[in-house]
């Protein structure tokens, strides 16, 4: 009798587990809860996360991607906006996190560009940030190697949005496409399970506003504010 109650424990056990990562992994995973947009002239986060790195490049550099075994100097990419200095930022999302990403900044899709790669784990990450290990992005090769994609919007300043995918990811859905016009806050695309993903701009007449570690909410939260 005691057996008998402890299988039957240990199945409903079992069964709830299974039940709340279904309904996690296939409904509260792919929430995408309203959001409102700041007014002004700014540059608001395009994903939910923690803010891993906030920091400017200089001239003729650019975060770098690996391609089949070959690094593509990403500065490719953006030359024809952003030749001089500019500003970097990093946004980790946990598998926690909503994925949806939304525009920056409102204008124009210029060019959609995506990188095809085999992907690595972003487990460090997440548990550097968990663990409040600075600087976050310590030894996380996913920055450098994933699959990712590039998507330029040309608003009052250019706006690189690049979405990194994970291994468990290997998918970067696009809700927009090259000349469709956006408004900021609009939904531009989604990345599956744990990911990140990247902002590059100018630093010219632009004050960021965001430093490493802090949390911020897709389409709301803003990142750095424009002079213009």
């Amino acid at each position: 009798m005691f057996w008998i109650k402890l299988i039957q424990i240990f199945l409903g056990i079992v069964i709830l587990v299974f039940i709340s990562w279904f309904y996690w992994r296939y409904f509260w995973f792919f929430r995408d809860p309203k959001r409102v947009s700041p007014q002004g002239n700014n540059i608001v986060s395009p994903a939910d996360g923690t803010i891993v790195y906030a920091k400017k490049v200089k001239k003729n550099q650019i975060p770098i991607s690996n391609k089949r075994g070959k690094f593509i100097d990403l500065s490719k990419d953006v030359k024809e906006h952003l030749t001089g200095e500019k500003y970097l930022v990093g946004i980790f999302m946990t598998p926690f996190n909503v994925h949806v990403q939304r525009a920056p900044i409102a204008g124009t899709i210029k060019k959609i560009k995506h990188y095809k790669h085999e992907n690595l784990v972003m487990t460090l990450m997440w548990l550097r940030i968990f663990l409040n290990l600075r600087p976050f992005y310590s030894h996380c090769n996913h920055m450098w190697v994933n699959e990712r994609q590039i998507t330029l919007i040309k608003g009052v300043v250019p706006v690189y949005v690049v979405q990194i995918a994970d291994l468990v990811v290997n998918k970067i859905v696009s809700f927009v496409k090259p000349r469709q016009t956006v408004k900021k806050g609009d939904r531009i695309g989604l990345i599956k399970m744990g990911s990140q993903v990247d902002l590059v701009f100018p630093t010219t007449a632009v004050e960021l506003v965001v430093k490493e570690g802090d949390k911020v909410k897709a389409g709301e939260s803003i990142i750095a504010t424009i002079k213009k």
